[in-house]
């Protein structure tokens, strides 16, 4: 069963096996998506771990939400998840996020060090690195692309002719909306850049290398992503222990849609 709620201009949708659940994830998705990226895996967690509901959230100016009360930042959207939150009398037991939203979810922990919390983080990084990627390339190319398309196809074979996969294009796509007899992008790519920027200039080592002791950490690094740099994987290394964990699986940064059984098993089996 799911549900949709919005609140502080916050979208997000519960699923859940029931209404009597007693542990809740909270789940974030990356830059230019939205809470329904993660509905096959909260589905299955579910089956296995009924006790949970999951809370799938769209990010500010992402899906359903606006765009925010506390800036374009990591740490504003932290906090606009977090009035979200306790506004709908939300007390997560997890926190996950990926890409972006894991840096999210680094900031939520940061600013809640005594609140009991398991936090995941899938294929994200804390460390501050210059602006790069396929997702801050994006910022380029839907620039240099038509403001409106035709069909949805159409976006998808420029995405394509631009050197995307046909699974990253279809994916973006969904971002548009009809408009008239044509499409428009739903998204706001000055925000995005904004977000990004922020993105790559948030350092929240703290969280990891100074954990709190009401924090389990997890980090999932994807074999064939550069999203966490070779050094960053060693400083994660270095501080893994009783409180920081650090799991590798294969795949790219796109894992949970790549190979969700993965990534479901590994929270079936870790999470509290």
């Amino acid at each position: 069963m799911s549900s949709r709620q919005t609140a502080h201009d916050v979208a997000a949708t519960r699923v859940a096996q029931h209404d009597h659940t007693t542990r809740s994830l909270v789940m974030l998705h990356g830059i230019y998506g939205r809470g329904r990226n993660w509905l096959g895996i909260a589905r299955g967690l579910i089956a296995a771990r009924p006790e949970y509901a999951c809370w799938l959230v769209d990010l500010p100016h992402h899906g359903s939400s606006g765009p925010g009360a506390h800036g374009d930042t990591v740490h504003g959207l932290a906090q606009d998840v977090g009035e979200w939150l306790a506004h709908a009398h939300v007390s997560p037991t997890a926190i996950l996020g990926h890409s972006y939203g894991g840096k999210v979810a680094l900031a939520m922990a940061a600013a809640a060090p005594e609140t009991p919390l398991q936090v995941w983080v899938i294929d994200s990084t804390p460390e501050v690195k210059p602006p790069s990627g396929s997702a801050y390339d994006m910022l380029r190319v839907i620039r240099d692309l038509p403001p409106r398309f035709h069909s949805r196809e159409a976006a998808q074979t420029a995405l394509v002719d631009h050197g995307y996969t046909v699974g990253v294009a279809q994916w973006m796509s969904t971002n548009l909306v009809r408009d008239g007899e044509s499409f428009r992008w739903l998204l706001d790519f000055d925000a995005m850049e904004r977000l990004l920027l922020d993105f790559f200039a948030t350092d929240l080592w703290a969280v990891i290398e100074q954990p709190s002791p009401r924090h389990d950490i997890h980090i999932l690094k994807a074999s064939e992503s550069n999203a966490i740099t070779p050094e960053a994987v060693r400083r994660i290394e270095a501080a893994a222990g009783e409180r920081v964990h650090l799991h590798h699986a294969a795949g790219g940064h796109w894992i949970h849609a790549e190979r969700p059984e993965v990534v479901t098993a590994l929270l079936v089996q870790a999470l509290h």
